[in-house]
């Protein structure tokens, strides 16, 4: 592992002649507005990352060069001209000054394409969660699209569950599944009139047989000469009688009290009303079974949810995510917050890209951002943390009077 210990450059869009002699410190780098610190400090590593600017060469001159010189001795050379067809050219220089082409094999393993800090720090939650996915290897996609799935599924299922809820009647488990059958009794309840009118015709047809006979015996009287005829005629009204009697005298056939069909009329009207209560109690079960399936259906969306986002947990814990951080639905959290101003210090949001940073960083322990928004004491928080985790900083910060690049060492230490 090295640091940088040297950047030259010359020629390079708004910078003649520049060099800074690190030595593997952190330091800060100032300047006015367009100047050329973002130039300085950047162009080399991204030309090597495949990032090239539209305009290289400073206007009016025909060549240039940036120069990185590492603590271990190597050095990265960036050659570009408008004289040549391709218009540049990538060196690569051994700590035993051997020269060779940079290719992208050297490229890649001093300045990998990495992590964008400026970037990072610019995007909104949803864009930094993607970032730290990519980094860290993780494809949340397809557990994101079941989850809000599952999630909206839960949601309507609890709904509906509560709508069930609102429907639900108790339910009198004394209460038989069936309703009672009382056609029979409204039959009964039918015939009890026709019944007494047959009574009543019967005993009022052997009074007129009776009044009959009182008539025909003086007639009898008055026509001895028909005696026979008349006497056959009393033996079969005389018969009628008998059978009349018999029928009569038959306790089912005897005339039906008003009691007796008062309380055939009450046993309808208790059938009718238990028969109510039986209809009331089967609706009630059947909205109770409507319920108990909309509660299963809604603790089956609810352990989907829960399965999902335990796949997730145990994702997120295969990753190895550097140590504080962690996914929110909406983005990144860092030691148990939202990773935003209003959650976390400006030191604590910029050491968490830093950390991110550094998973991708090269042989290279370098890393550079821009602090144009950060305190005294934020900065100071940010070398602290890198100078424990041995990494070396190139921050760039303006300057408000508009003054030509310089830079300021933080420490002397050479990596």
């Amino acid at each position: 592992m090295s640091k940088v210990k040297k950047i030259t450059v010359s020629n390079l869009k708004a910078i003649s002649n520049l060099t800074a002699d690190f030595n593997g410190c952190t330091a800060i780098i100032t300047g006015g507005n367009n100047k050329g610190k973002s130039s300085f400090l950047k162009s080399l590593p991204d030309r090597l990352k495949q990032v090239k600017p539209d305009v290289i060469l400073k206007d009016g001159e025909s060549e240039g060069f940036a120069e990185w010189e590492l603590t271990s001795g190597e050095k990265l050379i960036w050659q570009f001209d408008n004289k040549t067809k391709s218009g540049e050219k990538l060196v690569f220089i051994t700590k035993d000054n051997i020269k060779t082409s940079l290719t992208r094999e050297i490229a890649d393993r001093y300045f990998p394409k990495g992590f964008d800090i400026d970037r990072f720090l610019k995007e909104g939650p949803k864009v930094q969660r993607e970032m730290l996915q990519k980094i860290v290897g993780i494809d949340f996609s397809d557990i994101d699209t079941r989850y809000k799935q599952a999630y909206e599924n839960r949601t309507f299922a609890n709904k509906q569950v509560e709508i069930e809820k609102l429907k639900l009647i108790d339910i009198d488990e004394s209460l038989p599944e069936e309703p009672t059958d009382y056609l029979e009794l409204q039959k009964e309840l039918a015939g009890i009139d026709s019944h007494n009118e047959k009574y009543t015709y019967v005993e009022n047809g052997m009074q007129e047989k009776q009044r009959q006979i009182d008539a025909q015996e003086q007639e009898l009287l008055r026509l001895q000469g028909l005696l026979e005829e008349v006497t056959q005629k009393i033996k079969e009204l005389n018969e009628d009688i008998e059978r009349g009697l018999k029928w009569l005298g038959i306790e089912e056939n005897k005339p039906k009290t008003k009691d007796e069909a008062d309380d055939i009329d009450r046993k309808i009207l208790e059938i009718i009303e238990t028969n109510t209560k039986i209809e009331k109690n089967n609706k009630a079960k059947l909205i109770k079974t409507e319920y108990d399936k909309y509660v299963e259906e809604a603790k089956a969306a609810d352990d989907l949810v829960k399965s999902i986002e335990k796949e997730k947990l145990d994702l997120i814990k295969k990753a190895k995510l550097p140590d504080g951080f962690g996914f929110s639905d909406d983005g990144v959290t860092y030691l148990g917050h939202s990773l935003s101003k209003e959650q976390l210090s400006s030191s604590a949001i910029y050491i968490a890209a830093l950390k991110l940073a550094a998973l991708n960083i090269g042989e290279v322990k370098t890393l550079h951002f821009d602090a144009s928004y950060l305190d005294k004491n934020s900065l100071q928080d940010i070398e602290k943390w890198a100078k424990e985790n041995d990494l070396q900083l190139l921050i760039e910060r303006p300057d408000f009077d508009g003054g030509e690049i310089e830079y300021h060492l933080i420490n002397d230490a050479v990596a």
